[in-house]
């Protein structure tokens, strides 16, 4: 018989912890593979190392730890197309409001059922994959996601996950303009301490792997005193 590969759930949720074999036992009925955990402290490591197609977080647990944790999913390109459920006693407008505008896809007031969850979940991820953009082709610049590479009239490009990353956040907003901070807190992470100069040292290299050595480029724009923008 040929084995199906199960899809994973991370639980951000320490209620589960021994309280959850239910609610697993319906999703590994489904197709899906539950793994919990009890803190929110390196979500993003844990979030890259088990690869989720969502994450369900326990707002009551964790308080305002969870803005700052879906921020930084949604930041990072490792992570970014991973759905995220918030799950709270609170039946707050405001609460719910704020959780979708800083990245959360679905919201879930507890006491919820568990049948219920399971059927968002499976909703959640037949909508993340039919919206799932594998590539990116702007001019004659190809960026595949899945793969992490990147062509250029058709030949591959050897960037660094750094580089990567800076690439994706500017051609993925084409025509926005980037402050040097926005860029470091978006690329690096704000938990991680670079210089405005690190930016545009990467920029330059980034703009040399794209063969351009000279100035103006054609792909990435300096906006002298703010930042930069792809063309």
């Amino acid at each position: 018989m040929e084995k199906v590969e199960k899809t994973n759930i991370a639980f951000f949720d320490k209620s589960l912890l021994n309280g959850g074999r239910v609610l697993d036992e319906i999703l590994e009925r489904e197709g899906y593979t539950a793994n919990h955990f009890e803190s929110l402290q390196n979500v993003l490591e844990v979030t890259m190392r088990t690869k989720p197609s969502v994450v369900i977080i326990d707002l009551d647990e964790f308080g305002d730890s969870v803005w700052s944790t879906c921020l930084e999913l949604k930041d990072d390109i490792a992570t970014r197309r991973t759905g995220i459920i918030l799950v709270s006693s609170a039946n707050d407008e405001s609460l719910r409001i704020k959780g979708f505008d800083i990245g959360a896809d679905d919201f879930v007031n507890k006491p919820y059922s568990k049948r219920e969850l399971v059927a968002r979940i499976k909703a959640l991820s037949r909508r993340l994959d039919f919206n799932e953009g594998k590539k990116i082709k702007v001019k004659d610049i190809e960026i595949n996601l899945d793969e992490h590479r990147v062509s250029k009239a058709g030949k591959q490009i050897d960037l660094t996950y750094i580089q990567f990353k800076l690439l994706y956040l500017l051609a993925s907003r084409r025509m926005n303009v980037f402050s040097r901070k926005e860029i470091l807190d978006r690329v690096w992470g704000k938990k991680v301490y670079v210089t405005n100069r690190t930016v545009d040292v990467h920029i330059k290299r980034l703009r040399e792997k794209l063969g351009e050595y000279k100035y103006p480029s054609q792909y990435i724009e300096t906006i002298h005193g703010t930042g930069y923008r792809f063309l």
